[in-house]
């Protein structure tokens, strides 16, 4: 079982699909394995959803996106329309980020 940081029960999650992430993340992964939810990362202090450690393999930064198919009206390779509980929402495809490494 992976050991969370703080404990699973006190982390606060945004949505019901991150707490269930949580879930199966503490209950699948092996002893070995450190978690911690919503930690400021990087030099602009980002805050992913998960970043989970284990000694031998490194580092995984993960980002839950909680929602159904259902909820997809349409999506072009710039943009995702969705169906919310507000209406019709337009937003950036999550699939479309871009790692820009610098180069010294």
């Amino acid at each position: 079982m992976a050991r969370f940081f703080p404990v699973r029960s006190q982390c606060q999650f945004d949505t019901p699909g991150e707490r269930r992430f949580a879930e199966r993340l503490e209950k699948l992964l092996e002893d070995d394995y450190l978690c911690w939810s919503n930690v400021p990362v990087g030099p602009k202090a980002r805050y992913p959803d998960f970043v989970v450690l284990h000694p031998k393999r490194g580092i995984l930064v993960l980002e839950v996106k909680d929602g159904k198919l259902a909820t997809i009206q349409s999506m072009t390779p710039g943009k995702v329309i969705l169906h919310s509980s507000k209406g019709i929402k337009t937003v950036a495809n999550p699939c479309l980020r871009r790692v820009v490494h610098e180069r010294k």
